[in-house]
C-alpha cells in the first residue's frame, strides 16, 4: 500500500443552466476572461459581463488548441497591464491550461514561460491568482487538476506546470454550453476523459479513492460516450459526460497518467493529431499489453463494471472503439501507420510511461503501435 494525500478540488456547481450562478464564485472586482475567438462570436463575453455587474472583465479571446509557450509569452505585457485578481476560463482543456499558465505569469512581472521551460529558469515565487474553470467540453479534467499542459511547438516538445495552487477555486459544470459541440470534438474529449479513467486504474499510484473516481468514469463513459455521439443534444447524456470527465480529471490528479499519455504526444507535437484522438490511438493496445502483467486490478476493475472477466473489458472495449469510428477519426487526422511508425522512439516519457502498471521500452512500444494501428 502506497502512501498518498489528497488535495480536493475547489466547489463544484453543477447542472444545465448552472452557468447563471456564476456571480456567487466572483468576489474580485477584476477578472480576466480567457476564451476562444469562437466563444467570443456566440456571445461569451456579453454574457459573463451580465452575469458579473459591478466586476471589471478583461478579455483574452485568443485560446488555440495546445498553448504555446511563444504565443503565450507574446501577449503576457498586455494581459499584466488588465490587473485582473482572477482568471475565469471559459472552453476546453485548452482554455483551461492557458488560465492556469497565465495564473503562474501574470503576478511575476520579468518571468517568461520560454526562460523556465528552455533556460530551466525557477518558477515565480508568487502565488498563482486564482482560477474558475468552466469547461465546455467533456475530456481534458482540467478543472480539477493541478496540472497545466503548455507546448513548445517549435521545438516539438510538451511540458508540464504543477502545483495545488493551480487547482481552480470553483468549477461550474453546464452541459447547456456542450450541446453544439462538434462530433469530431465530442469523440476526441470523451477518448481523452476514457484514457485518464483507465490510466487511474493500470496505474502504479493508484489509490482506493482514484480507483473509486476511475470506475465511476469509465461507467458513466461506457454508456454515455457512444450516445451523445449519435444524440449530441442529449442535454442528461451531456451533463453525464461532464461528470465523468471530472471524476476521471480527479483521479488523474491522484496517479497522473501512464503509458498511453506517453505515446500520444509525438502525435500531437509531430502531426498534430487531437490529444485525445491520439490517446484513444493506443488505448486498448495499452490494455492488452497490461493484461498479460496484470496483478489483479485490471480483473477487478472488469468485475465491478460488470464484466465477467477483462477479456469481455477489452471486448467492449474494442466495440466501444468501433462504435466511435476511431480508425476513420484518426485516418483523417493523419495518424496512420506509416506516419505514426518512425515517432516510437520517441514515446517513452519517463514522466509518464513510469506510473504504468507495466514497464515498457521501445520494443513494446513498437509492438503496441504495430497491433494499434495494423
Amino acid at each position: 500500500m502506497i502512501a498518498w494525500d489528497w488535495q480536493a478540488p475547489g466547489r463544484l456547481i453543477v447542472g444545465p443552466g448552472s452557468l447563471s450562478r456564476l456571480g456567487e464564485l466572483v468576489a474580485e472586482e477584476r477578472v480576466l476572461l480567457v476564451t476562444s475567438q469562437g466563444w467570443r462570436q456566440r456571445g461569451i463575453v456579453g454574457r459573463i459581463s451580465g452575469l458579473l455587474p459591478g466586476v471589471e472583465v478583461a478579455v483574452f479571446d485568443q485560446v488555440e488548441p495546445n498553448p504555446d509557450i511563444d504565443a503565450l509569452d507574446a501577449v503576457l505585457p498586455m494581459l499584466r497591464e488588465a490587473g485582473a485578481a482572477l482568471i475565469l476560463a471559459v472552453g476546453g482543456g485548452s482554455a483551461i491550461d492557458t488560465a492556469k499558465g497565465l495564473a503562474v505569469a501574470l503576478p511575476a512581472p520579468d518571468w517568461r514561460f520560454a526562460a523556465h521551460f528552455r533556460e530551466g529558469g525557477a518558477l515565480p515565487q508568487h502565488d498563482p491568482l486564482p482560477i474558475l474553470a468552466v469547461p465546455t467540453t467533456a475530456g481534458t479534467g482540467a478543472e480539477v487538476t493541478p496540472f497545466a499542459t503548455i507546448w513548445d511547438k517549435a521545438k516539438q516538445q510538451k511540458h508540464s506546470l504543477q502545483s495545488n495552487l493551480l487547482m481552480p477555486r470553483g468549477v461550474i459544470l453546464d452541459a447547456e454550453l456542450t450541446l453544439d459541440l462538434p462530433r469530431a470534438t465530442t469523440i476526441a474529449s470523451g477518448l481523452d476523459a476514457l484514457s485518464h479513467a483507465f490510466e487511474a486504474v493500470w496505474n502504479v499510484n493508484a489509490t482506493s479513492l482514484s480507483d473509486g473516481f476511475a470506475l465511476q468514469a469509465l461507467r458513466l463513459l461506457f454508456r454515455h460516450l457512444p450516445a451523445v455521439v449519435e444524440q449530441p443534444h442529449a442535454l442528461a447524456g451531456r451533463t453525464a459526460m461532464l461528470e465523468a470527465s471530472l471524476l476521471a480529471g480527479m483521479a488523474i490528479a491522484q496517479t497522473r497518467t501512464a503509458l498511453v499519455h506517453s505515446m500520444s504526444y509525438p502525435l500531437t507535437a509531430a502531426l498534430g493529431v487531437p490529444h485525445g484522438l491520439a490517446c484513444g490511438a493506443f488505448l486498448a493496445g495499452v490494455l492488452a499489453y497490461n493484461a498479460e502483467a496484470d496483478d489483479g486490478r485490471i480483473a477487478r476493475a472488469a468485475q465491478a463494471l460488470g464484466f465477467r472477466d477483462v477479456a469481455a473489458l477489452r471486448q467492449a472495449l474494442d466495440d466501444l472503439l468501433a462504435r466511435l469510428g476511431l480508425a476513420n477519426e484518426l485516418a483523417a487526422a493523419g495518424a496512420t501507420r506509416a506516419a505514426v511508425e518512425p515517432l516510437a522512439g520517441e514515446m517513452i516519457n519517463p514522466a509518464r510511461a513510469g506510473n504504468n502498471l507495466r514497464a515498457a521500452g521501445i520494443p513494446d512500444v513498437r509492438g503496441i503501435l504495430s497491433a494499434s494501428l495494423g
